[in-house]
């Protein structure tokens, strides 16, 4: 019959065990692996940032139509500026729209992106109000 010592220098010695078994079965199942070819949620983060703030260009009336040629070129200046193309782009939004989470953390990550940005243009562009007397 083991003594409490012995049992407690045995779970010494497999502790370190337990604990890595632990640590990998409560990791978060929504971990998603990104495949090669997909950029990183980071990147998609800027992609989507840059892509809102062109669309939102369009809507204020910085471009005539949809099929303003520099609206397209517009888009290609943001694929080229983050190495993608067209079907490159597509194929990314297709495995971010798939992985509704990962998506849903990048466009979190989105508004703040495009919060920040707003109070950064606004606090440049603030005219002090004068005080009446």
């Amino acid at each position: 019959m083991p003594t409490a010592m012995t049992r407690n220098k045995r779970l010494i010695k497999l502790a370190p065990f337990i604990i890595i078994y632990l640590f990998f079965s409560c990791r978060s199942k929504s971990y998603v692996k990104i495949p090669e070819g997909i950029v990183t949620p980071d990147t998609m983060t800027a992609i989507l940032s840059d892509i809102h703030i062109l669309q939102a260009s369009a809507q204020l009336g910085y471009s005539q139509s949809p099929n303003d040629t520099s609206l397209k070129m517009a888009y290609e200046s943001i694929w080229k500026k983050h190495h993608l193309t067209d079907s490159s782009y597509n194929q990314n939004m297709r495995f971010y729209c798939n992985n509704a989470k990962l998506l849903d953390s990048v466009y979190e990550k989105v508004l703040n992106n495009l919060n920040r940005q707003k109070a950064e243009l606004m606090g440049e562009k603030r005219i002090p109000v004068k005080q009446i007397k």
